[in-house]
This record gives C-alpha cells, sequence and structure tokens, in this order.
C-alpha cells in the first residue's frame, strides 16, 4: 500500500484545537478521521508541524475531511 503525507503547519490551527496540547490534538484528528470518514491514519507531530500519513489513493478523503475539521 502506498502512503502520502499531509503536514500542518501546528502555528496555523486556530480554536477549537489547542496548540498547548499536540498529543490530544493528534489523537482528536485521528478519531476524527477514523470515526467519522473511515480513513485510518497515523498522525505524528514535531515543533513545527503535525504530519498525517494515509493510504494515497484516500487521499482525496482525507483532505476533505481535515477541510471540514477547519485544518486545511
Amino acid at each position: 500500500m502506498e502512503t502520502s503525507t499531509i503536514r500542518i503547519t501546528i502555528r496555523d490551527l486556530n480554536d477549537p484545537w489547542d496548540v498547548s496540547r499536540i498529543p490530544a490534538v493528534l489523537d482528536d484528528i485521528e478519531t476524527a478521521l477514523r470515526e467519522e470518514a473511515d480513513i485510518p491514519a497515523r498522525l505524528t507531530a514535531d515543533s513545527m508541524t503535525i504530519a498525517i500519513d494515509v493510504a494515497t489513493d484516500r487521499l482525496p478523503a482525507a483532505a476533505t475531511a481535515l477541510r471540514d475539521l477547519g485544518l486545511i
């Protein structure tokens, strides 16, 4: 399975995302993708970005779900 990575800049997160609690943000995003869009994803973060790895064939659906969440 091929994967693609979507990167989101942490400093661009706005309400309701609490940048002081990135592990909780990652959990919330992962849960929303899985439960609302049926998209399994692997999320990681460094000091600047959140990386969301999804199956390439699910990339359009993941982008739509992230847009609906106000992340992109």
